[in-house]
């Protein structure tokens, strides 16, 4: 028998993100409602609570936490304030749904990790790409083993490179091993379980639709467009439709996992491994030798020691 959903979320932000890719489905989803928001900017955030819920407007973010019949919070704000408002969440009981980038470095997102393990509740990250269903198609393909085995994945490069390091994540698993080619503009790296990664570090939005090449050693993957077209494999091609809101997925699935009908999309721990590729990619040379990743001990560049950043554990 399914288990009803139930969320009842606060929001810390209510910003442009809100207002064109995540706000609604806080309660447009089923069993899903959005309680209250905080918003430094009063006047913008009591607009924002008129326009979508019905929620109401808290002026201070311990107002917001004090909240009573709320299970969640969604931090939207800028990724500077992530880790005291992930913290102070967590503290008062609330399971955390976090956009990227999950913090200001990896220092931070292990905090926040380690902040909401100790208090039992559930982080989540949003990178919801991967909930759109061409992504879990391809997933769901390369894990049957229709592909064979991986040889590389190539993404191009109209979204955020977090965006695309997480997706590398999800379809290739942990990675190996980085390096920079010679002009320092192209990641090349290598998974643990084989195969090999290939991105474009910068990155532009140009007209030109989100696209993955998965090449296995039976053949190829390519999704023309990740947000709603197609997915040919093999020469078979399959269409999808766009979600109603690109955090559709995302909401969906943070509101049946915590129901127990589903395995988290991103969790902290997963979220973690694109902040520690991204610190670790500010220290590669041009053309240098690859650096091993390793996730529990990323590298301390010279700006995080000015900063004082030690990391935890």
């Amino acid at each position: 028998m399914t288990k009803t959903v139930d969320v009842s979320w606060l929001l810390t932000g209510a910003g442009d993100v809100c207002e064109r890719k995540s706000g609604a489905p806080l309660y447009q989803l089923p069993g899903q409602r959005l309680l209250a928001l905080y918003r430094r900017n009063r006047e913008a955030g009591e607009d924002f609570a008129r326009r979508h819920g019905p929620s109401r407007y808290v002026d201070s973010l311990s107002g917001l936490l004090a909240t009573e019949a709320a299970n969640a919070l969604y931090v939207a704000t800028p990724p500077q304030r992530h880790l005291e408002e992930c913290v102070a969440g967590a503290r008062a009981g609330l399971h955390i749904l976090v956009e990227k980038p999950m913090a200001m470095h990896s220092g931070e997102a292990l905090q926040m990790v380690q902040a909401c393990k100790a208090a039992g509740v559930t982080l989540a990250v949003a990178y919801y790409r991967r909930c759109y269903p061409s992504v879990l198609r391809a997933k769901s393909l390369l894990a049957s083993g229709t592909l064979g085995k991986l040889n590389e994945i190539w993404i191009n490069t109209q979204f955020p490179p977090s965006h695309r390091l997480d997706l590398m994540h999800f379809f290739g698993g942990d990675i190996a091993s980085v390096r920079l080619d010679a002009d320092g503009e192209t990641l090349i790296g290598s998974f643990v379980e084989g195969g090999h990664l290939r991105m474009k570090l910068g990155w532009g939005e140009e007209g030109v639709p989100e696209q993955i090449r998965i090449q296995g050693e039976a053949g190829e993957l390519w999704i023309d467009d990740l947000k709603g077209g197609s997915l040919i494999c093999l020469g078979e091609r399959e269409e999808f439709a766009p979600l109603p809101w690109t955090h559709w997925g995302l909401i969906e699935n943070f509101g049946l996992h915590l129901a127990g009908e589903a395995e988290l999309a991103c969790s902290g721990e997963e979220g973690l491994k694109s902040t520690v590729l991204l610190d670790i990619v500010s220290t590669l040379s041009a053309g240098g030798e690859p650096m091993v990743v390793d996730y529990l001990n990323p590298p301390d560049p010279d700006w995080m020691k000015a900063e004082g950043f030690h990391l935890l554990g």
